[in-house]
């Protein structure tokens, strides 16, 4: 990174506040951009990307700029409207001031919705089976398109204990027996890649953290706990996301087996 200028997180929902606070903990300058105001952020922009017809007010220098949006709803035109529209109109608004700033856009794991490869890494084509991984998809190719400077990451599943919702779902003694294979990420873990794929400027990666599991699995863990091993990675027969760059991110939480125990 040779341009020493401020980030600009775009999105501030639970991710884009996280990396903000892991981007102040290295004491990296750090403005955000959402439509409404968010109190924790020390240099704070009330922007909507799809509505506002006033220019961006005048920004400083900007190294990196994260786009971490996410739609209101789960519907097509939602999600076109969020990840086409709205990022287009970024792109727009900050060409009109700058263009020397790296951008890295969080796209997601669900590009890969069709594919049914054991093992998928940044090498694997995508074959979207949604409405979500297809739009995402398009938004990629889009946003290389109008920045070229771009790095994609596609996280898998986010959680933490912000996320209980889903912590829910996955000890729901109902849904034991779900044979689906998860592949997740721990938020805090989310940060240091989106700022490592910055710093390297890795065009392409899959943020996850290799420990595919079953329900099952992970239930039968919970319930023996303080007292339970971590479980060995599975065999080839579960379907993993195997980052080529995983080697090079320190996890915190290497998977959720050992987050759940360090919470004990």
């Amino acid at each position: 990174m040779t341009n020493q200028g401020k980030n600009l997180i775009v999105g501030a929902g639970k991710l884009g506040q996280r990396l903000y606070n892991h981007l102040k903990s290295l004491d990296q300058p750090t403005i955000t951009l959402s439509r409404s105001p968010k109190g924790w952020s020390d240099q704070h922009i009330c922007y909507d990307l799809l509505h506002d017809e006033r220019a961006l007010p005048k920004l400083p220098r900007l190294s990196t700029v994260f786009i971490i949006l996410a739609p209101g709803e789960r519907t097509e035109s939602a999600y076109r409207q969020t990840y086409i529209t709205a990022i287009s109109n970024l792109t727009s608004l900050l060409h009109q001031q700058q263009t020397d700033f790296y951008c890295v856009f969080v796209s997601s794991t669900s590009v890969y919705g069709g594919n049914t490869e054991p093992l998928i890494n940044e090498q694997t084509k995508p074959l979207p089976d949604s409405f979500s991984g297809q739009t995402l998809l398009k938004a990629e190719q889009n946003i290389k398109k109008m920045h070229n400077n771009t790095s994609i990451v596609r996280p898998s599943g986010l959680y933490s204990s912000q996320r209980q919702r889903l912590i829910d779902s996955l000890l729901d003694p109902e849904q034991y027996q779900n044979s689906k294979w998860l592949n997740l990420i721990h938020e805090q873990d989310v940060c240091q890649w989106l700022w490592q794929t910055a710093v390297n400027q890795w065009p392409l990666t899959i943020a996850s953290d290799g420990f595919p599991f079953q329900r099952k699995q992970l239930q039968s863990f919970q319930q023996s706990l303080p007292n339970a091993d971590v479980p060995s990675l599975p065999d080839n027969s579960a379907k993993r996301y195997q980052s080529r760059y995983l080697d090079q991110i320190k996890l915190q939480h290497p998977s959720i087996f050992h987050w759940l125990k360090s919470r004990m």
